[in-house]
């Protein structure tokens, strides 16, 4: 049964969407304008962004009937920010997932100007599980803690929950920590995706027949994040989301002119660049596959490691019942009477 196993290698995709310009907006208008405001945000954007993949993937033809059921997932809310996670088997699956978030990006954007000054910006990115990331149960008040005792090892019935139910569950780890980082360098005009992600978008994008991704990349300088790679420069790498071709014009003669960040025009160095620098630096590169038809790549060392000390840590959890158990079965025979005294007992 699928609870007693070992949690398969799994890739999930993280997106969030800011609404910009909010603080701003709660400050010059009364909380009854600013509320319509965001409740526009909070019940329009997920169902835009749900038809949104729908559409996309009724254009791909390599994307099979699961892929196409997945639903963007709402992780949780934070503010004026929604953050989505979907478990991805696939880069077609993965470029599916972005073309319609930034499709989205705009869709929502354009209706939310009419609320003067607020618009969106969006940021992404890609982390393994079971490891070198983790999901993690969240209890309510007086339940019991999701972590105690042998609940501490994971499994496949437990992450397969997680990819149904995000809500209900925490996400930690390195890959965590790094995609909330970037995000800083979002704008209405950029939409951040960490280094991984950009790998693995870079891919679909020299694989068109398959993915149908086409996406504008920009490589910005350089940066230090605090807590990303102890301070040293970390890519930094955004889609183009300019909402206007007179806008995108103005904005690519603006920046030969001051000689700033421009669109990527040969894909295949910015993929070999980012696999450099993801090997250089010990990055995760997750690991998917081409399109859902292709064969299953072989899961990443650091999952086979993963998966040897989970089966052993089981073994030693089996162990330690059994033990228990004969320890309680030997102390309850020892407490019993033999057939003797009983008899005479009777007598």
């Amino acid at each position: 049964m699928s609870e007693f196993l070992v949690p398969e290698y799994r890739v999930r995709l993280f997106l969030s969407v800011d609404l910009t310009g909010s603080t701003a907006f709660k400050s010059k208008t009364s909380s009854f304008e600013w509320l319509k405001a965001f409740q526009h945000f909070y019940g329009e954007f997920p169902p835009i962004f749900s038809d949104q993949f729908n559409e996309v993937c009724g254009s791909i033809d390599s994307i099979c009937g699961l892929e196409k059921t997945e639903a963007p997932k709402i992780w949780k809310t934070i503010g004026d920010e929604i953050l989505f996670v979907n478990r991805v088997n696939s880069i077609t699956h993965l470029g599916a997932y972005v073309t319609a978030f930034s499709r989205s990006l705009h869709k929502f954007g354009e209706q939310v100007q009419r609320f003067s000054g607020l618009n969106t910006k969006g940021n992404g990115w890609v982390a393994a599980f079971p490891s070198p990331n983790c999901s993690i149960g969240v209890s309510s008040v007086g339940e019991k803690d999701p972590l105690s005792g042998l609940d501490d090892l994971r499994t496949e019935d437990f992450e397969g929950k997680v990819d149904k139910n995000p809500r209900n569950y925490d996400f930690l780890g390195k890959g965590i920590d790094g995609g909330f980082r970037i995000s800083r360098n979002s704008t209405i005009n950029a939409f951040t995706i960490s280094p991984a992600l950009a790998f693995l978008l870079t891919k679909a994008k020299g694989n068109p027949d398959a993915t149908k991704f086409e996406a504008d990349f920009v490589f910005h300088e350089p940066q230090e994040f605090k807590g990303v790679l102890n301070g040293m420069p970390y890519p930094v790498i955004s889609l183009d989301t300019i909402r206007s071709q007179k806008e995108r014009d103005l904005h690519l003669l603006e920046a030969e002119l001051l000689q700033k960040p421009n669109i990527v025009q040969k894909c295949e160095i910015l993929n070999a660049y980012l696999e450099k620098y993801i090997e250089l630096h010990d990055i995760e590169k997750p690991t998917l596959k081409l399109s859902a038809g292709n064969a299953d790549l072989q899961e990443p060392e650091h999952y086979k490691l993963y998966a040897s000390q989970w089966k052993a840590e089981k073994a030693k959890n089996d162990e330690d019942m059994e033990s228990l158990s004969k320890d309680g079965d030997s102390k309850f025979d020892s407490e019993l009477p033999s057939a003797v005294e009983m008899a005479k007992k009777l007598n």
